[in-house]
């Protein structure tokens, strides 16, 4: 939607300008100025916070003092900056001036003289449009476009597509993964939507384009990456405002990502905005290479550097990488504590703390088992018939227990996989998702397509391993005792404040599992064992167990093995973790 001008007898818009347009200040005073400079006194009963939102001066209503590029497509005015320069003869083009008196007067001699012009009108008029050519104003009337204005208008067009695409979360290049190594973003989105908005009227476009051969590039993967960078720039510019008004904010490192075949980590800040809402900005992928003392150098020049940040007012990190990389990353964030002891690690907002402590793990038991998770919400998100599969399921296995079966069926419709009580939930919906898995993979009726029924299978084989349904067990019941007090955590103040008074009982509770590991495993297995002979699932050692260690006489027992490979591991991780985020009292024995 084009903004219009609010001064009076202005019918500058940006549709048709090159000119920017400037929103009224919040601040009363000086927002009341502006009514009183632009001769609108219909506009004198509005609040500030009305005429920010729907009113605009353009920016030849100010004096070109007044007026800064922060970039090539931004432009802002000065601070206390005030419209002065009018149409109106009796208003003085002065920055001091703040009243006009004789603005029904002025109305009148305006219209005066567009009846009769005069030689200085004339004047007025050869000035605007000359200055229009560079860039500097514009005339409403018809005219030839030149190719300035016609290259400005067209760089605009490409914008607003750019980040409308990233606004709604569309790719730029398409979702076919046919030609990966294509340089070129053709055919992709980007260019259909240039194509739909010529149709849609867009004139410059189609006047750039009207004599080009039939198959030119709308824009060329250069002038996109170009276009990319320039939009990254301005967007983190706008994004870390408000951080650098506040001060203080928090690190947040997401899971790794490959790019251009290169593992990086997605670095957030997380900082309380003006509407002291809870933000998290993204400002970049860090590329993870290096040893710890080269990430943590890097990291800290993106946040110093690139984004203007001072490290002195950083108040947390928090990390959401899993596997193996967890421990390289928290070894960059313990030298960030050590640098900077105000920026303590503490648990990510986002993100349940049972899945956090889980995530951290590198055993090979629980890397399978929350693997297999995400593979579980990406399967069922692709099709609400796959969640009408797994609803049967849950019927044929809860028959004679409707209450249980409609709370389970009512879990599959959120986020389950993440939340506080995931591995209890995932324990009592073991029988229907593998039911439910099996019957996708056979495919009798030839109702699913070759990829889906694959993935079921796949999944299928490993929800079928008993090391899956051991490790689940074991996460199900050393988490239970974390499970209230990160629920807390993540609640109303006063939860909050239970949750820390808590830490102690919970810490205790889990020191005590670990004194009586024996007997507590013992418990453990035989839940395990109970549940895979429901599932027809052989309790036995990991085949890669034996293919790691060289043969010998002796035969290690299934409960031997799990005591010493996922029992005593799970638990003492989860107390460590839980003493290194919380406590400096407790330590895992």
């Amino acid at each position: 939607m084009p903004n219009f001008c609010a001064a009076l007898n202005c019918s500058r818009n940006s549709t048709h300008s090159v000119l920017a347009f400037f929103r009224f200040p919040r601040d009363p005073e000086r927002c009341k100025k502006w009514v009183e400079n632009c001769s609108r006194s219909d506009l004198k009963d509005k609040t500030p916070d009305h005429l920010n939102k729907y009113h605009r001066l353009c920016a030849r209503h100010f004096e070109p003092n007044l007026i800064t590029k922060t970039s090539p497509f931004r432009t802002v005015l000065k601070d206390n900056a005030l419209p002065t320069i009018f149409d109106n003869p009796s208003f003085k083009r002065s920055n001091n001036e703040t009243e006009n008196k004789d603005a029904p007067e002025a109305k009148k001699s305006k219209s005066d003289s567009q009846s009769e012009p005069t030689k200085d009108d004339s004047e007025a008029t050869t000035k605007e449009i000359s200055e229009s050519k560079n860039g500097d104003g514009v005339d409403s009337s018809p005219q030839v476009i030149d190719e300035e204005t016609l290259n400005k208008e067209y760089l605009k067009s490409l914008f607003d597509v750019v980040m409308m695409m990233g606004t709604q979360n569309i790719a730029l290049h398409g979702h076919s993964d046919k030609e990966p190594r294509s340089k070129t973003f053709t055919p992709s989105n980007f260019q259909a939507l240039l194509e739909y908005r010529i149709n849609a009227g867009d004139e410059f476009l189609r006047k750039k384009f009207e004599g080009s051969p039939v198959n030119l590039e709308y824009c060329s993967s250069t002038q996109l990456q170009q276009m990319l960078e320039v939009i990254e720039n301005c967007v983190r510019e706008e994004s870390l405002a408000e951080v650098k008004e506040g001060h203080f904010f928090s690190l947040v490192v997401d899971n790794l990502v490959e790019i251009g075949g290169a593992s990086r980590l997605p670095l957030f800040i997380r900082f309380v905005g003006k509407t002291n809402c809870l933000r998290e900005e993204f400002v970049g992928f860090l590329p993870f290479e290096g040893d710890v003392e080269a990430i943590t150098k890097r990291l800290i020049g993106e946040v110093t550097e690139k984004c203007g940040l001072d490290m002195q007012y950083c108040r947390g990190q928090a990390y959401l990488c899993s596997g193996v990389s967890a421990m390289k990353v928290k070894a960059v964030v313990a030298r960030i504590s050590e640098l900077h002891p105000l920026a303590v690690l503490t648990p990510c907002s986002s993100c349940s703390l049972n899945i956090c402590l889980a995530n951290t793990m590198t055993f090979t038991g629980v890397h399978l088992v929350m693997c297999t998770l995400k593979k579980l919400d990406a399967f069922f998100s692709k099709s609400p018939l796959l969640q009408n599969q797994l609803e049967s399921a849950i019927s044929i296995y809860y028959q004679g227990n409707e209450e249980k079966a409609n709370v389970l069926k009512g879990a599959c419709y959120s986020k389950w996989t993440e939340q506080h009580d995931t591995f209890e939930v995932a324990v009592d919906l073991l029988e229907s998702l593998l039911l439910c898995m099996d019957s996708i993979h056979d495919n009798e009726d030839h109702k699913w397509s070759d990829e889906v029924a694959h993935s079921a299978f796949v999944i299928s084989e490993a929800l079928a391993d008993f090391e899956f349904v051991m490790t689940l067990v074991v996460l199900k019941n050393t988490l239970s005792f974390s499970r209230a007090f990160g629920k807390n955590l993540q609640g109303q103040t006063n939860e909050v404040f239970f949750a820390s008074s808590s830490l102690t009982a919970v810490l205790h509770s889990l020191n005590e599992v670990y004194e009586n590991i024996e007997v507590y495993h013992e418990f453990w297995f035989e839940e395990a064992v109970n549940l895979a002979a429901a599932l027809e699932i052989p309790v036995k050692v990991p085949r890669l167990y034996f293919r790691k260690r060289p043969t010998s006489g002796e035969e290690i027992q299934p409960e031997t093995y799990y005591k010493e490979q996922v029992t005593l591991p799970v638990v003492s991780h989860v107390i460590k973790e839980l003493s290194d985020l919380f406590s400096e009292h407790f330590r895992a024995k």
